[in-house]
């Protein structure tokens, strides 16, 4: 049975509601709202880290596997590469907030900051389709009776 489906919602789910939080405390001036994003930011990095290594753990599996379809690699590698980079843009934003809780008042630290979670969830998006193409497309992951 793969792990790495069953890591994937947690930091899907939380780090695209940092995104929203972001956004939401920008429109309203709530800092309340901005310590929730901040929240959702660092425990949505934390738990990329145990997806990042299911991930692994169940490529590896696969690919070693008899029954791995050969457009395989190239897909996984792409869905790796995407991940990866996700963990990279969210550390560099959890290191931005982590180092400046003001980060939204200062105009010039704000849009790198946004910036990257913009990236963030585009990669978030991209890293689900290239999945969801190994799962639905290629069948990886899927026992076939």
């Amino acid at each position: 049975m793969p792990l790495h489906p069953l890591t994937v919602h947690l930091p899907i789910g939380l780090l695209l509601g940092n995104l929203v939080l972001t956004i939401l405390a920008l429109r309203r001036a709530d800092p309340t709202l901005e310590v929730a994003a901040y929240h959702c930011l660092w425990l949505g990095f934390l738990f990329i880290l145990p997806a990042v290594a299911a991930g692994i753990w169940d490529a590896v599996r696969y690919l070693t596997g008899p029954v791995a379809h050969p457009d395989a690699l190239g897909w996984i590698n792409a869905h790796a590469a995407s991940g990866i980079a996700l963990a990279v843009v969210y550390w560099q934003a959890w290191q931005i907030r982590r180092r400046n809780a003001m980060v939204l008042s200062d105009p010039q630290a704000r849009r790198g900051y946004l910036i990257r979670l913009g990236i963030g969830a585009a990669l978030v998006v991209l890293s689900g389709w290239l999945g969801g193409h190994l799962v639905y497309v290629i069948g990886v992951g899927v026992q076939r009776s």
